[in-house]
């Protein structure tokens, strides 16, 4: 009977993973920006862990968090996208092989380990205490601050990550605390953000502006997690939520949108001192309202 269970639970959980992953394969960010394994190099002297540069990339560093399969050929593809606008990007590699792309191997090397707590209302993943080291370091090693951009299962690990020379955090669709079964988030998980209450008056005390993407109809993002997001960061948060006839969950990779790819950009390219002047947002909204991100780095509502 035991053996029947979790054979069950095991089948479930793969059926449910597979419809998330259902869509993977229109690639968006790679048919973008067509990329291999070959344009990355590994770096070495990062911290604990492995982590992979973009060969063609310059500039102000980016640190992308890869999402749930793995660090998969979209997300490749959107670093090197990435790389393309001016930013040296950086990759830490999370868990598994790159280029894998596994939703139920992703699960049970993130979720089912100690490094990530999943299903948690405020508790934070240990690995963040890892990355807070990595980008420590290639602060130091550029001299210059740094941006986050965490996707779905890291997507709300930049607001822990905000001080110490990380100046830019763009959220994206961020899916933690989910129900493990499920694979989404139900009750209360809805309105949390997975992180502990330390890190969160972490990132409330520094005044870094967000901005946070998702899906109008992804339920694997939920609006009452934005809502939260709204009520604690306020004027520094402005929000994409690409409209309902639009479906995806993965707004920069798998399910690129390329007006918000360039909303994430321009955002990124004046926080990070690429761009010297204002520019105004396509999707992004500061409340209800239109935005731009001005001269100094900060939302102001048009």
């Amino acid at each position: 009977m035991l053996y029947g269970r979790r054979h069950f639970l095991r089948m479930a959980l793969g059926a449910t993973l597979s419809s998330v992953g259902g869509c993977a394969a229109q690639g968006r960010s790679l048919l973008r920006c067509p990329t291999t394994l070959a344009d990355f190099e590994p770096v070495n002297d990062l911290g604990p862990l492995p982590v992979y540069r973009c060969k063609n990339g310059s500039g102000p560093a980016i640190v992308l968090l890869h999402e749930l399969p793995g660090m998969s050929p979209s997300n490749l593809a959107l670093a090197r996208c990435l790389s393309g606008e001016g930013f040296a990007v950086y990759l830490p590699l999370l868990f598994g092989e790159p280029e894998q792309e596994r939703f139920l191997v992703g699960y049970f090397q993130s979720c089912a380990q100690s490094e990530f707590q999943c299903s948690a209302l405020s508790t934070s993943s240990p690995i963040i205490g890892k990355l807070r080291e990595v980008c420590g370091r290639i602060v130091d090693r550029t001299r210059r601050p740094v941006a986050v951009i965490g996707m779905c299962l890291t997507g709300a690990f930049p607001l822990a990550l905000l001080g110490d020379g990380v100046e830019a955090a763009v959220l994206c669709q961020p899916t933690l605390p989910l129900n493990v079964l499920l694979m989404r988030p139900i009750g209360k998980q809805k309105e949390a953000l997975g992180l502990s209450e330390d890190d969160i008056n972490r990132a409330k005390k520094v005044k870094t502006p967000l901005l946070a993407l998702r899906y109008q109809t992804d339920h694997l993002c939920p609006k009452e997690q934005m809502k939260t997001l709204r009520e604690i960061f306020q004027l520094r948060v402005a929000m994409i939520e690409i409209d309902g006839e639009s479906q995806g969950h993965s707004t920069l990779a798998d399910h690129f949108d390329d007006r918000a790819f360039m909303d994430s950009v321009n955002f990124l390219k004046v926080r990070l001192g690429l761009e010297r002047s204002a520019k105004r947002m396509n999707l992004a909204k500061l409340g209800d309202r239109a935005c731009e991100i001005t001269v100094d780095g900060h939302w102001r509502a048009l």
